[in-house]
């Protein structure tokens, strides 16, 4: 009687990826909060006291665990985000939630290509520039930065679910973490740029190095996926 038609699983269900990556994501920031205190620090400063960020990286080195644990951060964003951009493109997903998991798993793949190119493309411009001091800098700011992200990413999930306590398919907060996104990545810049200043690198290298290794990929990236 019923053959051909999908059987319907309950939204809460299809979710269940995204709530998993947001879970994900409270534990590796307790993690980071009790075990590493200079990467919390840092992430913290790094938005609302910049300064004192170049006096403790010129104090410090970082740890490897504060440092894995900030990527995989990272990492975890890009999969909430993947899993909510699922959500958005399949509105009527009828059978469960394997597109929402390969949405994660995109996301995932994405932040680690975006993670790769970058660190790639930083060292090249070190090595072409001789700025050593400016790269590390660049991506210290990079990585604490996708902290940020996740937290702004988790946050907008949580409103969501206040809101939509049936996980209605009608509405999704991908849209809404399309705009964080982009307000983040104006900050991030900001942010990259004082880099450049701060370590009185040549302004034309330090434009040609944002250009190319931010705002190039960052426009590539909104139009192949987002647009």
């Amino acid at each position: 009687m019923f053959e051909g038609q999908s059987i319907l699983v309950p939204s809460h269900e299809v979710y269940g990826p995204v709530l998993l990556a947001w879970a994900l994501g409270m534990l590796a920031t307790l993690l980071l909060r009790v075990r590493f205190d200079r990467e919390w620090n840092l992430t913290m400063w790094t938005v609302i006291h910049i300064k004192r960020v170049w006096q403790r990286l010129s104090d410090e080195s970082a740890r490897t665990g504060g440092t894995m644990t900030s990527h995989t951060m990272g990492l975890i964003a890009w999969s909430l985000c993947g899993g909510c951009w699922a959500v958005a493109q399949y509105p009527d997903i009828p059978a469960g939630s394997g597109q929402v998991w390969s949405g994660c798993a995109f996301g995932v793949l994405i932040g680690l290509i975006a993670l790769i190119a970058r660190t790639l493309g930083a060292w090249l411009g070190g090595w072409i520039t001789l700025e050593q001091t400016a790269v590390k800098r660049g991506l210290e700011i990079d990585r604490h930065m996708r902290n940020w992200l996740l937290w702004g990413f988790m946050v907008l999930f949580f409103l969501f679910l206040i809101r939509n306590p049936g996980f209605t398919f009608e509405h999704h907060p991908f849209h809404a973490m399309l705009m964080l996104w982009w307000a983040w990545i104006g900050l991030k810049w900001l942010r990259q740029l004082q880099v450049v200043v701060r370590s009185s690198l040549h302004f034309s290298w330090g434009i040609a190095y944002i250009c190319t290794f931010e705002i190039g990929p960052t426009w590539i990236l909104y139009r192949e996926f987002f647009s």
